[in-house]
């Protein structure tokens, strides 16, 4: 199982890491348990299920106000944005493509991965290297990315192909009335529905986002969704063997230079 769905042992998994981030919030030098990746994805998938609860209710109390939500299947505008996760979600996306059944969504995703990331170019190392910068240098790294226009390699014919267990930030996403804004060529004045449940449950969650993203990378940046999920598949693959993305290049020459 690489997903852990045992609810006794992600409380425990939760308690401890809840723990040593209330220490370590108090300014007391802790050591982050060892987390293994299939609880990781556990907790993760669990944190899912509780956002999209509060997302629910979201479309509930907007269709009730009379707002139109313009986001649905096949519209896939905001694929374009630039996506920089953390790696408990990173481990969550790679457990899941792990999953028997998902073993063609695997493939499809390193098959697409290599034109990804050199549409990506230098734009995706910028855009890392500017989420510990200033909001001025954030927002310029976020639209010189955007405006390269290239499709998140997840995406499928306009659809999420691990829809099942995209980031949290995917899924709070939402855009009133129009698509209009969300595009690469787009001003990225999204109109957005503001439903207190889903803004409270997001961010109630961000400390356990963010423990499990330091116990498993102490002091690590965020990295860009696509790039950290290819790491994470390719971490069993020697450098020497065929690239998994099936180029027929070496992996050391193809995904993982």
């Amino acid at each position: 199982m690489s997903i852990t769905e045992d609810p006794d042992r992600l409380a425990q998994v939760a308690g401890a890491l809840g723990a040593a981030f209330r220490e370590a919030s108090q300014g007391r030098q802790v050591r982050l348990p060892v987390i293994q990746p299939a609880d990781a994805a556990g907790l993760v998938m669990v944190m899912h299920a509780q956002l999209d609860e509060a997302i629910e209710e979201r479309s509930a109390a907007a269709a009730a106000e009379g707002a139109h939500i313009a986001c649905s299947a096949g519209c896939s505008s905001c694929c374009v944005s630039p996506l920089l996760v953390t790696e408990g979600e990173a481990v969550t996306v790679a457990q899941w493509l792990k999953l028997p059944e998902n073993k063609e969504i695997r493939g499809a995703f390193l098959a697409a991965y290599p034109a990804w990331k050199r549409g990506v170019g230098d734009a995706g190392a910028a855009l890392e290297r500017a989420s510990t910068g200033t909001d001025e240098e954030r927002r310029d790294a976020a639209m010189q990315f955007k405006r390269r226009a290239v499709m998140c390699a997840f995406n499928r014919d306009g659809l999420c192909s691990i829809y099942a267990a995209r980031p949290a930030r995917c899924r709070k996403a939402l855009a009133l009335d129009t698509n209009a804004h969300c595009g690469a060529d787009s001003d990225g004045n999204v109109k957005y529905y503001e439903h207190e449940r889903t803004e409270i449950t997001f961010e109630e969650q961000e400390p356990m986002r963010a423990a499990l993203h330091h116990a498993f990378k102490l002091n690590g940046s965020l990295e860009m969704l696509c790039s950290a999920v290819q790491r994470l598949l390719g971490a069993s693959v020697s450098r020497n063997e065929p690239c998994p993305c099936g180029s027929g290049q070496k992996y050391k020459k193809c995904c993982g230079s």
